[in-house]
């Protein structure tokens, strides 16, 4: 099961978790403010964040920069229902 825990007590971050077992945790964004930041903290070769608009059913991959070494960031500035995050087990992700 995915950790994800919606934090109102930071203003900064909406939703953040880490990455399970099997490395890919969705995430539903239908809440989200807007705009919105999307972050995923990992070195993993496979590392991705996808983003969702028809509520989770297909996923596509927004186009970002891939060359920081320990990071990726996306910025949404629609609305989404879903992200999908995948890397390393324990990579933190967030949506802010």
């Amino acid at each position: 099961m995915t950790t994800q825990t919606v934090n109102f007590s930071n203003s900064n971050t909406w939703m953040s978790g880490t990455l399970p077992a099997g490395k890919v945790s969705t995430a539903n964004a239908s809440g989200a403010p807007m705009p919105m930041t999307l972050t995923l903290v990992s070195t993993d070769a496979g590392r991705e964040i996808a983003i969702s608009t028809d509520g989770g059913v297909n996923f596509f991959v927004p186009a970002y920069d891939a060359s920081p070494a320990a990071f990726l960031s996306v910025a949404v500035k629609a609305p989404i229902s879903h992200a999908r995050f995948t890397g390393a087990l324990n990579d933190p992700w967030s949506i802010r």
